[in-house]
């Protein structure tokens, strides 16, 4: 998807990554090999349920793998970013630069009522 002002077309963020608790488990992904559901768990701050709903919801967009082994007896589960993943959470992160600079942009250039209008201060000091 993209938007367009008339001047310049921009893409909109991928919505499944731009979910906020989505944005987070993917961030963390994209700057480690692997995590563990407990990493991602206290990083994120998401509860358990939660973060479980959304790993599946990115595992089935194949943007994640989700794998899981018994280790001391114990469930561990980690999550590794798939190749599609680690190439949909750079994308995004594009997107919102482009879509900054647009908007840093637009805030730079004055409005014509703005250049017609001299600055003035209000009032001196002594």
């Amino acid at each position: 998807m993209t938007m367009n002002d008339g001047q310049n077309t921009v893409s909109l963020p991928n919505r499944l990554v731009h979910e906020p608790a989505r944005l987070a488990i993917l961030t963390v992904l994209s700057s480690c090999a692997s995590a563990d559901f407990v990493f991602l768990q206290n990083v994120t701050r998401l509860s358990k349920g939660n973060l479980s709903v959304q790993l599946t919801n990115l595992e089935e967009a194949g943007l994640l793998v989700i794998k899981k082994e018994i280790v001391d007896r114990k469930m561990r589960t980690s999550v590794t970013l798939t190749k599609r993943g680690a190439s949909e959470i750079e994308e995004y992160w594009k997107t919102m630069d482009a879509i900054r600079a647009r908007m840093i942009g637009r805030q730079r250039r004055p409005s014509k009522r703005q250049q017609s209008i001299p600055l003035q201060p209000r009032y001196q000091h002594p």
